[in-house]
């Protein structure tokens, strides 16, 4: 008798929810993880100083709050110690005539600060605001159903009717369009633009990159709508709250312990084998929530697998990488364009554009930015539970950078190696906050730095730095991602499933991959 119906290889959110609908349905099912905290790229811990929770990698919960994971199962993550922390300022950009641009949940705040910018973008964002109650649906839509499939033709058949033929090829040029395209045709302030195109590079899309509208297009509003959503106490009690929820429907769930391997018998996958030798089988599925090169060779060897397959899996491109920067402070960031933007949940510092467009081609041609773009994550302000009384914690996402570097395009720094570089190039990113804040390293009382091979050790999905698992280009995207024929998260390989971030619908806080392969198992 098998030792499990399915086995889930890695904690991360993806693993979680398939775990959860399958616990649910009275399967017996185990999750394995080689960290001693689950999570994957979602865990907190005290990076800093006692009593400082700091986000190690994701920290940003919308699109899980609008995940079919958490409507199905809010009730149970509330009862087991899940909860929410948002502010009423959900971004703002900065800029280096000590000026900023701030989002307001408020909307005649928000309103008049588009307009002390520009009137006509005002005028902009409340058209884009009804466009969006239009696409909106449509569009999240398209995020939670497999790819391809034919529920999704009858969405796009129920969109077309619904919206008309312009409205849906405007849906559809979204989707494919820069950030900078999509900007440029609706607004004309620099400023204003500077809210929108940086949040396309969270996904590995420079402000030019074909593909990187969609993401500001549905996080501004979004977050302008619900407020930028973060785990009270850091994302690791979501991370807790599922795997607690696991374990209450039989779900078993094994942290500190390695896969090695995943044996292929003539029926399929059969099961895991642990780094002490322990063999576990599993009679319906092996489900992994790895990224592709990581998988299919190292975990499952190449010779079950047809070299057609082998070659597109050889093909996999990850994105430009990461570095984390965590810092425990001794109050807020004394932004120099206000007090009030300490209370912002993001902000970025590009500051505009062409920054942001300079510094991720630097990073693609393997030269350390001179100005890299920083994302500033600012949850202690709204989650109080993070930092002792009076203090702060400050999550400092760098981007990018090159996962090896061969130069500095500033010229300041000889080294090739992380391991020499990881400190001076923190500095440099410490001195760019100090110019929009100054007298901010003052209040910097202790800082981990994370440099591209650190994340990968922390999350070996996180291959070179890239935090989002690979390339989400439009090549590489969409129906084919990981790659053209396997958007469906099977694999040649009977009961063998791949998820994660790696597939369909990529990154992000969504669970999306993990829900539609349960779903769909339990078929």
């Amino acid at each position: 008798m098998a030792d499990y119906d399915a086995i889930v290889v890695g904690s991360g959110h993806n693993g979680l929810a398939s775990a959860l609908l399958l616990s649910r349905a009275g399967w017996k099912v185990l999750v394995v993880e080689q960290s001693d905290v689950p999570g994957g790229a979602s865990k907190s811990r005290e990076l800093t100083l006692p009593g400082f929770t700091h986000d190690v990698h994701a920290t940003n919960i919308g699109f899980f709050l609008g995940s079919s994971t958490f409507a199905e199962f809010k009730d149970d993550f509330f009862a087991n110690g899940f909860g929410i922390s948002a502010g009423d300022q959900p971004y703002a950009s900065v800029f280096p005539d000590g000026d900023a641009i701030c989002g307001y949940m408020d909307a005649q705040k928000m309103e008049s600060e588009l307009a002390r910018h520009d009137p006509a973008d005002a005028e902009a964002w409340k058209q884009m605001l009804q466009e969006f109650e239009r696409f909106s649906a449509h569009l999240l839509t398209i995020y939670k159903l497999p790819m391809p499939s034919f529920a999704l033709v009858r969405h796009a058949y129920r969109m077309y009717r619904s919206l008309g033929r312009a409205e849906f090829w405007d849906v559809v040029q979204i989707l494919l369009a820069s950030s900078q395209n999509f900007v440029d045709s609706r607004y004309r302030s620099e400023k204003v633009k500077a809210l929108f195109t940086p949040w396309g590079f969270h996904l590995d899309h420079g402000p030019d990159v074909s593909g990187g509208a969609a993401f500001p297009y549905l996080e501004v509003p979004l977050d302008y709508m619900n407020g930028l959503a973060f785990s009270t106490g850091g994302v690791g009690r979501l991370m807790d709250a599922m795997i607690a929820t696991i374990r209450a429907k039989g779900g078993e769930v094994i942290l500190g312990k390695a896969v090695t391997s995943i044996p292929v018998e003539q029926v399929g996958a059969v099961g895991v084998i642990l780094d002490d030798g322990t063999r576990l089988s599993a009679k319906k599925a092996v489900i992994a929530n790895v990224t592709p090169p990581r998988l299919f060779g190292p975990l499952v060897a190449e010779e079950h697998f047809p070299s057609s397959f082998m070659r597109k899996v050889r093909g996999f491109r990850y994105g430009a990488a990461t570095m984390m920067m965590h810092l425990a402070l001794d109050g807020p960031v004394p932004w120099a364009a206000g007090a009030h933007l300490a209370d912002c949940s993001y902000v970025h510092v590009g500051p505009y554009s062409e920054d942001i467009s300079r510094a991720y081609h630097e990073s693609l041609l393997g030269y350390l930015p001179k100005s890299p773009m920083l994302v500033v994550g600012q949850s202690s302000r709204m989650d109080k539970t993070r930092a002792p009384e009076g203090k702060e914690t400050l999550w400092v996402q760098v981007r990018a950078v090159p996962t090896v570097p061969k130069g500095d395009a500033a010229g300041e720094l000889t080294s090739t190696d992380w391991e020499t570089l990881r400190e001076p190039y923190g500095e440099r990113v410490l001195n760019k906050i100090e110019s929009f804040a100054p007298g901010f390293k003052d209040r910097v009382l202790s800082m981990k730095v994370l440099a591209p091979p650190d994340m990968e050790k922390d999350n070996p999905n996180l291959v070179g730095g890239d935090s989002v698992s690979g390339s989400h280009h439009i090549d590489q995207h969409f129906m084919f991602r990981p790659f053209a024929g396997w958007s469906r998260y099977r694999t040649p390989v009977k009961n063998l499933y791949m998820i994660g971030q790696s597939t369909w619908p990529g990154a992000g806080l969504s669970a999306a991959s993990g829900y539609l392969l349960g779903k769909d198992l339990l078929k």
